[in-house]
């Protein structure tokens, strides 16, 4: 009979820090009961440079996950904290407490810091974060909720954010929306920041000024909603002194006024401004002015490479001129966004002021949010009256999606066909269409008389 085989423990034989490593990637609770293993592994939670905390309602749990809370900071002693992740589902009875973890987690030199607060309608307790927050030195990287029961006081106008790295801000009708105002001020080592949230109902005539102040700042993202407002009531303003942003990403449905201050090193834009008038809302000058935010921030990004718009205002059916756009002397590719309800002006426009684009992709037939007539979904195409320099020079690839072969679409594809001269390949995209219907499409496309003798016409249903 064999010798019954002696199981060997090889994870406890492991060095301190790599079990460490390994229990950081289980829940922090789970990591704590690990502690009845053995003798070797009793405080060895305790090192764990990652703690995920949840803390219940007290009208849930009686105050219970929040008093874990206190006990398992307590027993973790001095040890360091390279991530601090924060959830509340409810403030009311703890907001003294989740102040004081919070600068437990800066005491511990916390490098990564995520604050999470799921917010009541019906929470009478008011959270301000404390202040440390702003001058920790060890921050690198910041996810912070705020909402209208949670809020920040205004930063310190120097050692803010010594070596914060990367900001996430949301937040969800926000109680002091001033405060939203300096909170970006003064970040010197800021490389990504993120503005994810809805401003609720702004009072009439408000005036919201939000500046960025970050040097070093390569990455920003701006997603913005607000209620029931039009630009004649509310004047929002973002002013960002970023001379060293490579990637902007803009989507919101009021149209602020932006201004960049010397972002030259812009290389990619994503800009998305849904916002579509109903033909009797406004007035006729709240359109103009809306175009004029179109133009100045254009103004601000011309030196970008690659451009993703939906912007349905350059293509306004009731705006009867043309817009004055700035020339994009080194855009490359183009992604145009072409809403049901606008006329073919948005694409003409684009092409006229793009002379070195390559790549043109074309998504039509978008639905929008503003309710329309059926004669304001019909568009004549309307060539415009010179031929672009980019389909007589440059343009080699074209892909247009959610193409329903309409007499307008015709026209246009058959417009690029003609005059693209050094075109290599066309892709339309039919997939809203019958096979029968896209192969009849397809079948007329092919006859089209062509410019450039090596486009290949592809299309996929």
């Amino acid at each position: 009979m064999c010798p019954k085989a002696r199981t060997v423990d090889r994870i406890s034989a492991l060095p301190d820090a790599i079990i460490c490593h390994i229990l950081s990637f289980l829940p922090t609770s789970d990591a704590v009961t690990t502690c009845f293993l053995s003798n070797r592994w009793k405080n060895m939670w305790t090192l764990v440079p990652t703690v995920e905390l949840i803390v219940l309602s007290t009208a849930w749990d009686s105050g219970g996950t929040a008093a874990y809370v206190d006990r398992y900071l307590l027993f973790r002693g001095s040890s360091n904290i390279q991530k601090f992740h924060l959830c509340c589902v409810d403030l009311d009875g703890i907001v003294g407490r989740i102040n004081g973890w919070i600068c437990t987690a800066l005491r511990r030199n916390v490098v990564e810091l995520h604050l999470e607060f799921d917010e009541r309608d019906d929470s009478h307790e008011f959270l301000v974060l404390p202040q440390d927050l702003f001058v920790c030195k060890t921050l690198e990287t910041l996810k912070l909720s705020l909402g209208e029961h949670v809020t920040a006081v205004a930063p310190p106008t120097s050692n803010c954010f010594p070596r914060l790295k990367s900001l996430h801000i949301t937040f969800d009708f926000p109680k002091y929306v001033e405060q939203i105002e300096k909170l970006f001020s003064c970040c010197p080592a800021l490389e990504d920041l993120v503005v994810d949230g809805d401003l609720g109902w702004l009072e009439e005539n408000q005036v919201l000024n939000v500046t960025i102040s970050a040097p070093k700042l390569k990455r920003l993202k701006i997603y913005l909603f607000a209620h029931a407002m039009t630009l004649g009531e509310n004047k929002i303003f973002v002013n960002a002194d970023v001379p060293s942003l490579e990637d902007l990403d803009l989507t919101e449905n009021f149209l602020a006024s932006y201004c960049l201050k010397g972002a030259k090193s812009l290389t990619n834009a994503k800009i998305d401004f849904s916002v579509v008038r109903e033909e009797d809302e406004g007035h006729p000058a709240d359109v103009l002015a809306d175009v004029d935010r179109v133009q100045r921030l254009f103004a601000e990004i011309s030196n970008v490479e690659h451009l993703s718009l939906v912007v349905p205002v350059l293509g306004d059916p009731h705006i009867e001129y043309q817009c004055s756009l700035p020339t994009f002397n080194h855009l490359n590719q183009l992604e145009l966004n072409h809403l049901a309800c606008c006329s073919w002006k948005s694409l003409t426009n684009m092409l006229k002021i793009t002379p070195n684009l390559e790549n043109l992709l074309f998504a039509v037939n978008i639905k929008c949010d503003a309710a329309h007539d059926e004669d304001e979904l019909e568009h004549k195409w309307s060539p415009p009256e010179l031929v672009p320099v980019c389909l007589s020079s440059c343009l080699k690839t074209i892909c247009i999606s959610g193409f329903k072969g309409g007499s307008d679409e015709m026209e246009m594809v058959e417009y690029l066909l003609e005059h693209s001269q050094l075109l290599n390949e066309l892709k339309i995209l039919t997939f809203d269409m019958e096979f029968d219907d896209a192969l009849e499409v397809l079948m007329e496309i092919i006859l089209f008389p062509r410019a450039s003798n090596t486009c290949e016409i592809q299309c996929f249903n």
